[in-house]
């Protein structure tokens, strides 16, 4: 398994400039302590977009790191504005998953695919209920993926 790093939380926050203050923080981390230069991110909510401009942030000092956008499958607004994508992340790939796989749960399957590929998950997940949470449950079910939850206020264990 690489060394990757991939994030899930609440599609809305509430709170931004303490959790992107510790998201930042929790990102240098990893890169520095454990070697991740590559983070996954999802594109459906607040924490995805905060998640991808700490990363975004810290590539301006460490220029080996990699953020690729992960998605389920690729929507009008990526297709319509390219230009930002290209120019925001280092690649975007579409997850491997069934194209079977209902439209309601494709965005669940697409945090698996990237759980089943990384070292690390950066969360914020408060609730118990809703994707986030169910990403956090599979993740913890893998028993070999380090967790921080920003909730939690832990770093990488």
């Amino acid at each position: 398994m690489d060394n990757i790093c991939f994030f899930a939380g609440h599609s809305k926050l509430y709170g931004v400039d303490d959790i992107y203050s510790r998201l930042v923080k929790e990102v240098e981390n990893l890169i520095v302590n454990y070697n991740v230069k590559s983070f996954f991110v999802g594109n459906y909510g607040d924490f995805d977009r905060l998640s991808a401009a700490a990363v975004g942030e810290l590539k301006k000092k460490y220029s080996d790191v990699r953020l690729t956008l992960v998605i389920p499958y690729l929507t009008r607004e990526i297709e319509h504005n390219k230009e930002f994508y290209y120019k925001n992340y280092d690649g975007i790939l579409i997850a491997d998953i069934p194209e079977t796989t209902p439209v309601r749960i494709r965005i669940i399957k697409c945090n698996q695919y990237m759980a089943n590929k990384a070292s690390h998950l950066i969360c914020y997940v408060k609730n118990s209920w809703g994707g986030a949470a169910k990403t956090l449950e599979y993740v913890r079910n893998k028993k070999d993926i380090g967790i921080i939850n920003l909730i939690d206020n832990k770093s990488a264990e």
